[in-house]
């Protein structure tokens, strides 16, 4: 048996995020979700939804997202994962 590992090469970035940041995560399945005529939701359509909650909370920008989504592929089936994360830095705390 052969087994082929596949070698991807990732960027390393480093950011500073300041207080009321947000910080949105996804898995391809997102962008790539299809609708009936085959067309794919895309980063214009995530974009859209990210700046549309943008001053909401974490909770809220998923929501917009997810709904987003929703109604786009409206009952095409889901054939890939679709996972979100969203994280909101509050600040570090000095005592």
């Amino acid at each position: 048996m052969l087994v082929l590992k596949a070698v991807t090469k990732y960027s390393e970035y480093e950011l500073t995020l300041e207080k009321g940041s947000k910080l949105f995560l996804y898995t391809d399945g997102v962008v790539e979700a299809n609708n009936a005529g085959n067309e794919q939701f895309g980063t214009v359509r995530m974009t859209e939804a990210l700046r549309s909650a943008e001053n909401g909370t974490p909770k809220e920008i998923l929501k917009a997202v997810d709904d987003a989504i929703k109604g786009f592929v409206n009952d095409v089936p889901q054939f890939d994962d679709i996972t979100m994360l969203c994280l909101e830095y509050k600040g570090t705390q000095v005592e």
